[in-house]
């Protein structure tokens, strides 16, 4: 018996082609639903653009715009996103951000960290997952981040933190902003809206309403990350290399 007999496999039966079928028509059906979710993503997108475009006097500087999905209501992943958005517009040259949220406090937030956000557009879950589907096709602009360590379904950044003491904080900056290096920065100091009163954290003032309470809750995530980052310090720098493989 030849080598090529021996490794020939032997016909399917009728219940395995009819469970290969079975899965073939899943894994169409699948396809044809993510196909239609990305189209709808490539739509919000574009209506989206158009729609907050025409707020800017010069109409191109919607080029230089970046926009940031921030796809969960995850308090941490949220502040890095706010902590680092001046950095990140500084390191990719843009000039504004327009911030797609379904977080509450993000809209009540996001103006203690930067001076430089064109809007805060309020974006259902169900609007994001078409989005981030869009964006799982391909890197389709350089303007668009996805503000999260693991979505859209496939990144596993939190999986990965405190291996050689890596932090959340470094794995977003560097992994989800691409901003290297980076300069850490602290909670801002929050100030109640029409006065100049600013609250610290470790002093307790009156009278602070429900609303004071919570954006005080959701910048000691800086707290947080401060007290991660002293905990693992990095043993020695970390080079990163790319090697580039062309096909032949």
């Amino acid at each position: 018996m030849s080598d090529e007999q021996k490794n020939e496999r032997p016909p399917l039966s009728k219940e395995e082609k009819r469970k290969v079928e079975k899965h073939l028509k899943e894994v169409r059906k699948q396809l044809r639903k993510n196909l239609v979710k990305a189209y709808h993503g490539w739509w919000y997108w574009r209506t989206t653009l158009k729609k907050y475009k025409k707020l800017y006097k010069n109409k191109n500087d919607i080029n230089r715009t970046a926009v940031v999905l921030m796809p969960e209501v995850n308090d941490r992943d949220n502040y890095f996103a706010l902590r680092y958005l001046e950095q990140m517009l500084k390191q990719h040259k843009f000039i504004k951000a327009i911030i797609l949220t379904d977080s509450e406090m993000v809209e009540k937030s996001a103006s203690l960290f930067s001076k430089n956000i064109h809007a805060i557009v309020r974006c259902p879950r169900k609007n994001a997952e078409e989005l981030m589907q869009f964006y799982c096709l391909y890197n389709f602009d350089k303007r668009f981040f996805c503000a999260s360590l693991d979505e859209p379904y496939g990144r596993n950044g939190s999986r990965i933190v405190g291996t050689r003491g890596i932090t959340a904080e470094e794995i977003f900056v560097i992994g989800v902003y691409r901003v290297y290096p980076y300069t850490r920065l602290s909670a801002p100091d929050y100030k109640k809206p029409k006065t100049s009163q600013i609250i610290l954290r470790s002093v307790e003032q009156e009278p602070l309403t429900d609303d004071d309470m919570k954006i005080l809750e959701f910048l000691k995530q800086g707290e947080t990350a401060d007290d991660e980052a002293a905990k693992n310090p990095p043993e020695e720098p970390i080079s990163y290399t790319a090697k580039i493989v062309s096909g032949s």
